[in-house]
Formats: C-alpha cells, sequence, structure tokens
C-alpha cells in the first residue's frame, strides 16, 4: 500500500474561511455542465458540550458528507408546485435545523422530483448555509439523486447517464488540497422485493462496477487520476430480507453478469476491497440502522451506505442522526427537535435516517 500521509493544511478547520481563495459567483451548475470553483468554508459547528461532542468537526482538513433519503419532496414546503405526486410529509423546517445543526460540505440526497429545477435544492442550502462572497452551493441531479456541494462539480467526462445514480468530480481547491480531488457516485437503487427486482438491483450494482473499471483503468471513459478518492453512496435498499449479494459487489468489484458488463474489477486503488463506514446512531453504541418502520413488519436496518476507498481516505468521524435519542440539553445545544428525524411518531414511522462521515484525504509520499 502507498505511504500514507494526510493532508492537513491551514490547521483548524476554522482556519479554512481565512485560507480558502472566494470566487464570487451567482451562477448554478446543472446537469450537463461544469461550472465555475467554488472554494468557499462554512464555519465549523461550534463544540456543544465538550470537544468530544459526536456533532462537532474534527481538527484538521475535514470534507463532511451528508447521505441522506429525503422521503420524496419532504423538505419543500406543502404548497412548492413542484412536489412529487408520491410527497405526503412536510420536513422542511426539520430538513432546515438538520443542516444547520449538521453543515456539509457535501450532500447526497435522495428522493427529489426529477423533474424539479437543481435550484431548488440550492437555494435551500443557500440560505441555511451561506456561502462567502454572494457564491452558490452547487448541485448536479439525475433521476431523483441530487449532488449539492460547495465545491466546483464537474459532471462532463465523469458521469453515466442513468437514472439511478449521479456522479460527479467533486473539484477540491488546490490551494487546500493540492492535486486531490473527490469522484462521488450518489444512487438509488431499486426498491422492493421479488426476484426481478432483487436481480435488477445486482444489474444496477454492477453497472456501477462497470464505472468503476473505466475509472481504474487507463484510457478508459472517464479518466480519474490514480489514487483518486472516491465514494459509492445512497440508498442501496440493503434489505435483510433478502440476499442483497449487490452490496456484495459494491464492496468487492464482483460482477455478476460479466457477458453484460465485463469483467471483475479490484475496486480499491490498492487492488482491494471498498470500506463500509457503517456509522452508528448519534455516533455511540451499535444501532447501525439508518430506516425503519415500526409498523411495517420489517426490522430497522442499514439500508444505505457510505462506501468508500480507504487506501487513500480516512474516516475521523461518523455518526447517523438521531434526534429521539438526544437529551433536552442536548437538542437546545444543536438547534433541533426532538422528532426532526420522524415523519409519523404515533406509528413509529421514520424511514430513513441522516447519515454523516468525516473524512480526511490521504496522500502517498
Amino acid at each position: 500500500m502507498t505511504t500514507k500521509r494526510l493532508i492537513l493544511l491551514c490547521g483548524l478547520w476554522l482556519a479554512v474561511t481565512n485560507c480558502i481563495p472566494t470566487q464570487p459567483s451567482t451562477e448554478r451548475a446543472n446537469t450537463t455542465s461544469a461550472v465555475r470553483q467554488i472554494s468557499s468554508a462554512v464555519p465549523p459547528t461550534e463544540a456543544i458540550e465538550s470537544p468530544e461532542s459526536f456533532m462537532t468537526r474534527p481538527q484538521g482538513m475535514v470534507i463532511r458528507v451528508l447521505n441522506y433519503n429525503i422521503l420524496w419532496d419532504a423538505i419543500f414546503p406543502d404548497d412548492d408546485p413542484n412536489n412529487h405526486i408520491w410527497r405526503d410529509v412536510d420536513k422542511s423546517e426539520a430538513f432546515r435545523r438538520i443542516l444547520r445543526a449538521v453543515r456539509p460540505d457535501i450532500a447526497c440526497l435522495q428522493e427529489i422530483n426529477p423533474v424539479r429545477d437543481p435550484a431548488d435544492v440550492g437555494a435551500i442550502f443557500d440560505e441555511e448555509l451561506p456561502l462567502a462572497d454572494g457564491q452558490l452551493w452547487q448541485v448536479v441531479k439525475s433521476g431523483d439523486n441530487y449532488i449539492v456541494a460547495r465545491f466546483n462539480l464537474q459532471q462532463n467526462g465523469f458521469a453515466l447517464r442513468v437514472n439511478f445514480e449521479v456522479s460527479a468530480r467533486v473539484d477540491l481547491p488546490d490551494t487546500i488540497f493540492g492535486d486531490a480531488d473527490l469522484y462521488m457516485v450518489c444512487a438509488h437503487f431499486k426498491s422492493g422485493g421479488g426476484q426481478a427486482i432483487i436481480d435488477e438491483r445486482q444489474r444496477q450494482a454492477d453497472l456501477v462496477m462497470s464505472q468503476v473499471r473505466e475509472f481504474r483503468t487507463a484510457g478508459g471513459r472517464i479518466e480519474l487520476p490514480f489514487g483518486t478518492p472516491y465514494l459509492l453512496l445512497g440508498d442501496f435498499n440493503v434489505y435483510d430480507t433478502d440476499p442483497h449479494y449487490h452490496l456484495t459487489t459494491l464492496l468487492s468489484g464482483d460482477i455478476v453478469n460479466e457477458d453484460q458488463f465485463g469483467v471483475d474489477v479490484l475496486p480499491d486503488w490498492d487492488d482491494s476491497s471498498l470500506a463500509d463506514a457503517l456509522p452508528t446512531h448519534n455516533g455511540a453504541g451499535q444501532l447501525d440502522y439508518t430506516w425503519r418502520s415500526d409498523g411495517s413488519g420489517f426490522a430497522p436496518y442499514a439500508l444505505d451506505r457510505i462506501l468508500y476507498s480507504d487506501s487513500v481516505m480516512l474516516i475521523v468521524n461518523k455518526f447517523i442522526l438521531n434526534t429521539t435519542l438526544l437529551s433536552a440539553q442536548e437538542l437546545s445545544a444543536f438547534g433541533l427537535s426532538a422528532d426532526d428525524v420522524v415523519i409519523k411518531l404515533a406509528s413509529g414511522y421514520y424511514d430513513h435516517f441522516p447519515m454523516v462521515v468525516d473524512f480526511v484525504i490521504l496522500a502517498g509520499e
């Protein structure tokens, strides 16, 4: 494995706002064009009770990633004309509180109306987590999957045109991260049971791994520099009631239908498997489920995952936000309400939980 060293420039993340250059802009990215550099940083969440608070961003050059299936347009108010036909709950204020508390740098969101303008999503981030000098959060989408970032997002040459995932190269500021950038695949795999749907999830995983093989192979359709850190994340619908071999494929690169999607690939840059972040509720204990619905007849389970290339990335903090487990003091300090992650408390309907992972990038010497 390549010798590693942490890129820890400018000291604490609080210093980032002083050492990352900014570029004023009023433009927002869309799904077809690259946009200008975004290199502003939002100040970190302050320590709540102690420096060990699970919500506090660790020291150093940390990239905070949020993964969240938000339940069909629930982050928009009732009177939004673009709400999806399946939308049946208004969690718009709860989502804004979660954003203010978590303060992500990059978000992978699922179950947003595919016809919605990316600016609708970006506007929420702009209002709750404003960037310096009038800059705007960048958004790219495909299907119901949206990537939102404070950094430049590039899709030309880096994306597949499929409706179950959106992929992009995150152009991290050279002044802070040197030549390192980040590649993301934000996906929502087919939901439901039965062999045909299980097979479809496997097909989707095979396709993602063929995408990985493209950028792992010199001269492929997707050209990433060797060692580019990358994430595969989203709602993978990893049910405990079916074999979910599609997760094995995503971790190991074992493509099932090689006739259609090509040969297997060793997904990480050191020819190993990817790692599964598997955060726990509020960063403590053993609870790691990301979906729960007590009246559904299905047990809570980790349907959502954040997979990463651990040869070039390191986790320094991780948690699943569960506001129902926070004390009144913690809720007040974070600016959250106890039911922010609950859809219908009376019936125990939570749906999906926000997942947060703090990464640092490793560099070879």
